[in-house]
């Protein structure tokens, strides 16, 4: 008989409010059905923390928790979520020797909303390409996104990656070169992993916003929402909320809402050029665009996304 499939969620948390987010999360997750494999859940404080045991407790119901505190004294951002990465990786690579499963970063903005999502990502990790082998990585897959100026050239202000809140296999940290480790850890891995084609997008894991979370959750091919650079607690409130009447309302409605969606964030891109909120802005609506070029196949997977890596 095989030995059932495992997974691991990683919580990395740097302070309560991160903490109170995952307990949220870990109250609705909570209600649902046990999933077909099993789940560690790594609670991995920061340095300058310990374990939260209100964290190990919330989660001590749902899977098997191990509490870890991330050594390399490394703070700031985004250099101490990095070091913090790299440590758990490391950690996990030394104590699951072996294992083929994922593990999953999971950031306090992002939430489970389906109650098979682990399955779903599960079936998705083992899928073999033609080579027989699995993904080192999968999440979601950003594009090229450039900035778009008057009488001038679009400037590009972020080159092609899977955003770092993904899955990752146990064993990264010894398959990564050490150029790999230099930089936002998202960013960096990413063309190593994709130079050998074991990069692969999901679809699953997306991106939403406050003002879409309603549609999002009605939309049970999304399993695993990231409400990148929102209004963090609010995202995870309405996240958890049950699926009532509106948001199944909404879904009849959730290509008109997604056109007027996208006039607006064009219309705010002319007059909110720089700073984080142009590049997520920019982001967003780089996104649609492949998304709509490159649609799901048959069998509802979407390309494993290959670009050429970028060349000094």
């Amino acid at each position: 008989m095989n030995a059932p499939r495992k997974h691991i969620v990683i919580l990395p948390h740097f302070c309560e409010q991160e903490v109170e987010r995952y307990e949220l999360i870990a109250s609705r997750i909570a209600e649902w059905d046990t999933p077909n494999v099993e789940i560690d859940f790594l609670v991995a404080a920061s340095p300058k923390r310990e374990p939260s045991q209100r964290l190990m407790d919330a989660f001590e119901n749902i899977g098997n928790v191990v509490a870890f505190k991330c050594p390399t004294q490394i703070f700031g951002y985004p250099e101490g979520p990095t070091a913090m990465f790299w440590d758990c990786m490391e950690f996990i690579a030394k104590q699951y020797p072996g294992a083929d499963g994922f593990a999953l970063w999971l950031e306090s903005d992002m939430c489970p909303t389906q109650e098979n999502w682990l399955d779903v990502l599960s079936e998705q990790w083992f899928i073999r390409d033609a080579q027989g082998r699995l993904p080192l990585m999968m999440g979601c897959f950003v594009p090229e996104v450039y900035k778009h100026r008057i009488f001038k050239q679009p400037k590009k202000i972020l080159d092609p990656h899977i955003n770092g809140g993904a899955c990752y296999a146990m064993d990264f940290a010894t398959r990564m070169p050490e150029e790999a480790r230099e930089g936002v850890f998202d960013m960096a891995v990413y063309q190593f992993a994709a130079d050998l084609g074991l990069a692969r997008e999901t679809r699953s894991i997306c991106f939403s916003t406050v003002g879409r979370v309603g549609r999002d959750l009605a939309d049970s091919s999304k399993v695993l929402l990231h409400g990148f650079m929102q209004e963090k607690d609010e995202f995870i409130e309405k996240c958890v909320a049950p699926v009532n009447g509106n948001n199944m309302e909404s879904r009849r409605w959730m290509e008109l809402k997604d056109r007027a969606d996208t006039a607006q964030r064009k219309m705010k891109v002319w007059f909110v050029r720089r700073g984080k909120k142009a590049m997520l802005e920019n982001m967003f609506l780089a996104k649609q665009r492949y998304e709509r070029e490159n649609p799901l196949d048959g069998s509802g997977e979407p390309a494993v996304a290959e670009p050429t890596r970028k060349v000094a």
